[in-house]
């Protein structure tokens, strides 16, 4: 019996057959390629946070920083033409990775129920590989800021004012978050620890301040740190008994992730369906109840329709900014997008929908307490707040550097928003879908870059490429789809 060569074997014929009847780019292949790269980072990242070690935090950061850089040439229309002699390998690795990653995430919902079973070895010994495990298992529960979120809109419900009755204590024992996922300050007993406190100190700091709820320790953040819709967007499934802000979430991710479907155009459907399924980093955020994923689905409609929904997109992208001040990072590309495609009029009419949005959902706390609401939303940029992230404060985290101020990264993080801006402002016809990339390279350069500030703006992305970049071929055969 003669053995078909690698190339003719089964996997490549049914490769083959599927991917035939799909309308594949090299960009959006490229796209299948980063998110591997994407789940190395944050595992990288997170093993070296959890295990203090400096190596795997730099490692981890390098990753990020290749990840990103891929997303930026995803962005550019002239990578099809570059790799179009090279579809077919492409093609086939982007299948074989979909599938590998689908298994994965299947297997890692299935093992989820018994990763206890792991978190207790035979000889009773910690490394950092069941310390990490253990991290990953109390990380499917809420954060702090979804308690805090929670709480807020059981507050307003009861008819108090959210931003005046914040208590991450209470919060905290209520909805049932994990010590180590509070957002600790560098005030009272941890003034002077640096760069981060050793668990035995969280815990004691816990052991005390849950005797005395009512009592909110310096050393916790406990302000409700982001505008109102933050809390007023679950208050309706609340009240009709959705009682877990995760699954308000997926509601939420699911539905804009069906509505964007629409628009994208024919084949292609299928192919963002499938970016969508294997973007594990998104459906492990919503289980990890990171509050972050809030405003993917706002950004996600807003970013990919204002050629086709102009002003449903402009009353989403205020819902945004009102509901997270990372989508505020998201705004000037997104004004500059609409200046480059529909020109300076309509660019005034979406600033003043946005702003009368913006102010609709936040007025009513900021006339109660104007100096409460700022204060609030604004902690987390004015807070002392420990070191942490993704991005190069790696290089404090990790002990290279003894940087004990957050200013340094503040000025920064300022410097590269200027500086993205005015280069996506300059070369926007060279890659008009790249914003949401270069709204998130700031945050990289941060005191805090957590690795939710980042992986969805991926997605984002490759929503809108296929809506604005690719419609006009369709229903035509893509002449860069063969093998």
């Amino acid at each position: 019996m003669k053995l078909e060569p690698y190339g003719q074997g089964i996997h490549s014929r049914v490769t083959t057959y599927f991917l035939s009847k799909l309308s594949l780019k090299p960009r959006i292949m490229l796209f299948f390629f980063a998110e591997p790269i994407l789940l190395a980072a944050s595992a990288i990242s997170g093993i070296g946070f959890v295990s203090k070690s400096t190596a795997l935090l730099l490692v981890g950061t390098i990753v990020w920083m290749i990840w990103l850089g891929l997303m930026l040439k995803i962005a550019v229309p002239t990578t099809d033409l570059r790799l179009s002699k090279h579809t077919g390998w492409l093609k086939r690795g982007a299948f074989t990775i979909f599938t590998g990653l689908l298994i994965f995430g299947l297997f890692e919902l299935v093992a989820l129920p018994t990763i206890d079973l792991w978190l207790h070895p035979a000889n009773g010994q910690d490394n950092a590989l069941t310390q990490s495990l253990a991290s990953f298992e109390q990380g499917f529960a809420y954060n702090d800021a979804t308690a805090l979120c929670h709480q807020a809109a059981e507050n307003l419900i009861h008819g108090e004012n959210p931003y005046a009755h914040s208590n991450i204590v209470s919060a905290t024992l209520q909805f049932g978050g994990s010590l180590d996922r509070l957002t600790t300050l560098r005030e009272g007993k941890l003034a002077e620890t640096f760069p981060y406190p050793e668990p035995q100190q969280l815990e004691q700091l816990w052991s005390e301040a849950i005797k005395y709820p009512e009592q909110i320790p310096p050393e916790f953040q406990s302000k409700l740190c982001y505008p109102a819709g933050c809390f007023l967007i679950p208050i309706p499934f609340l009240l009709i008994g959705v009682g877990d802000l995760r699954v308000i979430y997926l509601i939420l991710v699911l539905g804009a992730l069906a509505y964007v479907m629409r628009f994208i155009p024919g084949k292609m459907k299928l192919i963002f369906a499938a970016a969508a399924l294997i973007s594990l980093e998104l459906w492990n955020s919503i289980a990890n109840g990171e509050n972050g994923v809030l405003i993917f689905p706002l950004l996600l409609i807003a970013w990919a329709l204002p050629k086709r929904q102009l002003w449903v997109s402009a009353v989403v992208m205020g819902l945004a900014i009102a509901t997270k001040q990372t989508a505020w990072f998201y705004l000037p590309f997104y004004l500059i997008l609409l200046l480059r495609e529909m020109g300076l009029k309509k660019v005034i009419i979406v600033m003043a929908i946005i702003s009368g949005v913006f102010l609709t959902v936040n007025a009513p706390f900021i006339v109660a307490e104007p100096k409460l609401w700022f204060t609030s939303v604004m902690a987390t940029m004015m807070g002392n707040m420990f070191p942490s992230g993704v991005g190069i404060v790696t290089l404090v985290t990790g002990g290279i550097l003894n940087i004990q101020s957050s200013l340094v990264f503040g000025a920064l993080e300022i410097a590269v928003f200027i500086l993205v801006i005015i280069c996506y402002f300059r070369y926007y016809h060279h890659c008009p879908q790249a914003g949401p990339i270069l709204a998130t390279l700031p945050l990289f350069f941060a005191w805090r870059s957590q690795c939710c500030y980042f992986f969805y703006a991926g997605l984002i992305m490759l929503a809108g490429i296929m809506i604005n970049e690719y419609v006009a071929e369709e229903p035509q055969t893509a002449n860069l789809a063969v093998a």
